[in-house]
């Protein structure tokens, strides 16, 4: 009984751990995207070649995360589905997610401020879908854990789900005022560190979740 969750419960686990890699490569490659365009203004070509080099790396191991990220996150919900219903709300909000993200990736032109702002406006949308997706996930699994009568399971999981509305939104409100100029920068990183939080709290609990399966 159940099988099917644990399956899917152990490829969300693998996800969530790709999802903070994920976060934290979007923060590296920024840095060193920032530091390429710094060290071409102090006319320092070598360390300009040298970070735009990194920037173009850590941009492609990036792709490959989000990818990775997508395809586990479809086949965790897929299968958790087979015994929970609950779980294809989540793969609604994961698809609309991704359409985000790559309409995002089209966006090549940061410098101007329109440009910005509809970029922004992306980040915010796929952030508002993640948080759907985690949020569904939760309720589906506080579900199977009042049917198998798990307490601890159900409890942590109305926690969570609670605890993470007010938390992501400051968190997607804080990337999307990444469009304004000087502080914009500080603000996606604030909110790039909130979600790191929230995904090792949500680790946490798909990890007593798998468990009780």
């Amino acid at each position: 009984m159940y099988q099917n969750v644990k399956k899917g419960l152990d490829l969300l686990y693998l996800q969530q751990i790709l999802k903070i890699v994920e976060v934290i490569l979007t923060i590296v490659t920024s840095l060193f995207a920032a530091l390429t365009v710094g060290s071409a203004l102090l006319f320092s070509s070598v360390l300009a070649t040298l970070f735009g080099v990194l920037t173009g790396l850590f941009g492609v191991l990036l792709v490959i995360a989000a990818i990775a990220d997508f395809v586990l996150g479809l086949l965790g919900i897929l299968n958790a589905s087979k015994d929970e219903i609950l779980y294809k709300n989540a793969l609604v909000w994961l698809v609309i997610g991704i359409a985000f993200t790559i309409l995002g990736f089209f966006i090549t032109d940061s410098s101007k401020f329109i440009w910005k702002l509809i970029r922004s406006i992306f980040d915010a949308a796929e952030g508002f879908c993640s948080f759907m997706v985690i949020y569904s996930v939760i309720n589906a699994t506080v579900n199977v854990a009042q049917a198998i009568g798990n307490v601890e399971v159900f409890s942590l999981g109305q926690q969570r789900a609670n605890s993470f509305k007010t938390i992501y939104i400051v968190a997607i409100i804080l990337k999307f005022l990444a469009f304004i100029p000087a502080i914009g920068g500080i603000l996606d990183l604030a909110g790039s560190i909130i979600m790191i939080v929230i995904f090792v709290q949500y680790l946490g609990f798909l990890g007593k979740a798998k468990m009780m399966v």
